[in-house]
């Protein structure tokens, strides 16, 4: 018994014709013809006849009409249900973002994820760039945004923006070049306070000094940045940070910040996945969502996405 054979057995007792059936239904009679025979044939019973008033159903017919209509209903009603469940986002979907990227974007991404999509569940992960590759790599996370890499070329990645970096030291130390770009042999002379290695920050001096006679100086590793933003306040040592990290620096009065070479001390953020991973209708939307929020952080930057 197929619902196709239910639909035209209701369509013709309603119609009493099965040539106006054929018309409401947009199929030949034949084709209804030939199933409904079928199904006669299947059930071992008549189920219609030929009157004076049309095709009218026998007993039998009538008792599986009245089932038809039921079973039809709740078929609607269940393909209904799955359309409306498709027309919402729901579902779990996990982002890990780096370090110093997830201080400003992952309060935003679960404040405008929950107001748009209430039944998302979302799980944020912070870590070393390295880890998270190896997270999107294996499937544990559905997207993670972070700095390119020899080890994200595994990945499919979408440019977010070449950022750069800045000096600061607190203004009690000096004040000299306030604002002024400051070269990186200048750099050379300070004592910093570094996040240890591995770090995006580490990595960017390593390459940018490379070419150089001097290296950097490292007078203590600190790997939080609240931490490391206390100690330079403190006047303990002067530090590298990304521009991420200037719009979470308070209060700025207290620190003198001076750009340093673009053309070398920079690092790339990337927004990652798995290449040709099977996503979830969630983790596509958080996606794009993820997309516009780092528009809007990256922007003068002149974001890539």
């Amino acid at each position: 018994m197929e619902l196709r054979q239910l639909r035209y057995l209701v369509a013709v007792i309603d119609a009493q014709s099965i040539t106006r059936a054929c018309d409401a239904l947009h199929v030949v009679p034949s084709a209804v013809s030939h199933q409904l025979k079928l199904l006669e044939q299947e059930l071992h019973s008549t189920l219609l006849v030929r009157g004076p008033l049309g095709v009218q159903p026998t007993a039998t017919g009538r008792l599986l009409y009245g089932q038809a209509q039921a079973i039809l209903r709740q078929v609607a009603d269940a393909r209904a249900l799955v359309q409306v469940e498709e027309s919402q986002v729901a579902g779990a979907v996990s982002v890990a973002i780096a370090g110093s990227i997830a201080q400003a974007l992952a309060v935003p991404l679960l404040a405008a994820c929950r107001e748009r999509w209430p039944a998302v569940v979302l799980s944020l992960h912070e870590g070393l760039s390295g880890h998270l590759v190896e997270g999107v790599h294996s499937g544990r996370f559905d997207m993670a945004v972070l700095y390119a890499s020899q080890a994200t070329a595994r990945l499919e990645t979408q440019a977010v923006a070449r950022e750069p970096f800045f000096f600061g030291c607190a203004r009690a130390l000096t004040s000299e070049g306030d604002g002024k770009p400051m070269p990186l042999p200048e750099l050379a002379r300070h004592l910093l306070l570094l996040p240890s290695l591995p770090n995006a920050t580490r990595g960017a001096l390593d390459r940018a000094f490379a070419p150089l006679d001097t290296g950097y100086q490292v007078a203590g590793e600190v790997n939080s940045t609240t931490t490391q933003v206390a100690a330079v306040l403190a006047g303990l040592g002067a530090s590298v940070f990304p521009w991420i990290s200037l719009r979470l620096l308070r209060p700025r009065r207290q620190l003198l910040i001076r750009p340093l070479d673009a053309d070398r001390m920079y690092r790339d953020v990337v927004l990652a996945i798995k290449p040709e991973a099977v996503r979830s209708r969630a983790a596509m939307a958080v996606h794009d969502l993820v997309r516009e929020l780092l528009r809007g952080l990256y922007g003068p930057l002149r974001t890539g996405l």
